[in-house]
């Protein structure tokens, strides 16, 4: 701990990690031009490689930063650094438990960070740093406090808390907690609705009932397609509804998110469960399905010809998800022509998803190997969607412009792509509605913003 390393004869700030898009350390290098607007003392450190080291390179040296900011790669022995360092400075958009900031703490070394992880807890337990926002202002203007008090470095006594007994019973006690929290949630539970099952050969045959919830499970190649439906004989307008994330994963009954909307909805629904989630440990699938079986894809050619028996026009249908609902929401507008869909700060390119762990477990389980998983982008980018079908769903795209994941990781590469999009003559316009609501993040509208928004477009009135 008492090797000298070089560089710290001013305030000098570490990051560690990998460089990539959840790490977010392009929002460390926006504070930093910002912060030599008003000082030219202090040096930053990026520790750590990643498939995003260019992009940061190429921001460091269009931003003449070159003198304050450089990224040493990975770094074997992380911790003179952390122990030298003003702060240690971590702006991930998630975290599990990060093993960096409680180090960072124990090495008596401050930090400031973005609400993930055990941030917060530090912070407030043993007044050892600083959180901020997703704003580089805002970090700028905290990293210049740290500049203007360098050498004044105060103690930080944890005690035990992060001693390895300490931390291996805190983290047993927290998954129990979890376990038994989830067992406790509706989504472990059968929904009190009855349920039709039928084998897809029958589907032709099949008559759908009216006026009453039930729900109708379509057997395919030992796959189940759920629908929760409410048909209303004196309506003809519908509304689909897709599933966001469910949290805790490990689903073992259909999972039908806002089913409570039926209720009070002034035309027909249908509820649909993304068959993917049955396939392992996951909280969420995006439709992706088993290998060459794409689970979404089977789920609209089901959905369409249910909606054709209920004698209901795909242009009176809207299609509406948030988050992972809104992807699935987009690609089903693709094979059910005509209807309209509605997307809440939703994923355009899943490999672009901030929670990377999440992608990874559904390459994992879904696909045999990456290989199987590369020779299908169209099930994890909206625009590969687009080319392959050879069409473009009248979509409607609600963005908080608050929320960096949403915004700067999923919209602004989606519109730079689409811009350079070739061969799709089928194309309906894309609108795009900019909410700024910074205590918001990725929750989407509320109900009545939504149900109004849904309204309006079906001439229903509210």
């Amino acid at each position: 701990m008492k090797k000298k390393v070089p560089g710290f004869d001013k305030a000098t700030f570490v990051t560690l990690g990998r460089l990539d898009d959840n790490k977010n350390q392009i929002l460390l290098l926006k504070a930093c031009k910002l912060l030599k607007e008003k000082t030219n003392d202090f040096n930053v450190y990026l520790l750590g490689e990643g498939e995003n080291r260019k992009i940061l390179q190429n921001y460091i040296d269009e931003n003449l930063l070159c003198d304050n900011v450089k990224i040493l790669g990975f770094i074997d022995n992380p911790y003179p650094y952390v122990k030298n360092s003003a702060a240690s400075v971590l702006t991930s958009l998630s975290e599990g438990f990060s093993l960096a900031l409680a180090e960072s703490v124990i090495l008596n070394t401050p930090i400031i960070s973005t609400d993930v992880g055990i941030a917060k807890e530090l912070v407030d337990k043993h007044d050892c740093g600083n959180i901020i926002d997703y704003n580089e202002s805002n970090l700028a203007n905290v990293m210049f406090d740290y500049v203007l008090n360098y050498g004044n470095k105060k103690n930080i006594d944890v005690g035990n808390e992060f001693d390895v007994d300490s931390e291996v019973s805190n983290t047993l006690a927290i998954i129990e907690s979890v376990i038994n929290e989830n067992n406790l949630k509706s989504k472990f539970q059968v929904l009190p609705y009855p349920v039709v099952s039928i084998d897809y050969s029958e589907l032709g045959s099949y008559v759908a009932k009216s006026d009453c919830m039930y729900i109708l499970s379509v057997s395919k190649e030992n796959v189940k397609y759920e629908y929760l439906i409410n048909f209303k004989s004196n309506n003809n307008k519908l509304v689909v509804f897709n599933n966001g994330a469910v949290a805790g994963g490990n689903v073992s009954v259909p999972v039908f998110q806002r089913h409570s909307w039926a209720n009070i909805l002034k035309a027909s629904s249908i509820f649909v469960m993304d068959p993917t989630l049955y396939v392992g440990d996951l909280s969420i699938g995006w439709g992706i399905g088993k290998n060459e079986n794409y689970y979404l894809e089977n789920s609209s050619l089901i959905l369409k010809t249910l909606i054709n028996k209920m004698n209901i026009k795909l242009k009176d249908t809207i299609i509406y998800g948030t988050s992972a609902g809104g992807f699935l929401s987009i690609i089903m507008g693709i094979y059910l022509k005509g209807s309209r869909v509605v997307a809440d700060n939703t994923q355009l390119d899943v490999t672009n998803w901030a929670f990377v762990e999440a992608v990874d477990n559904v390459i994992e389980l879904c696909f045999d190997n990456v290989a199987m998983a590369l020779k299908y982008p169209e099930r994890f980018n909206v625009v590969d969607a687009f080319i392959k079908n050879n069409y473009v769903p009248k979509i409607y795209l609600h963005v908080n412009v608050c929320s960096n994941v949403d915004n700067e990781m999923q919209l602004v590469p989606f519109l730079q792509k689409i811009e350079n999009m070739k061969n799709v003559d089928n194309y309906n316009d894309i609108e795009v509605f900019l909410h700024y609501e910074p205590l918001k993040g990725h929750d989407g509208l509320r109900q009545d913003e939504a149900l109004n928004f849904i309204y309006n477009l079906l001439n229903i009135e509210n």
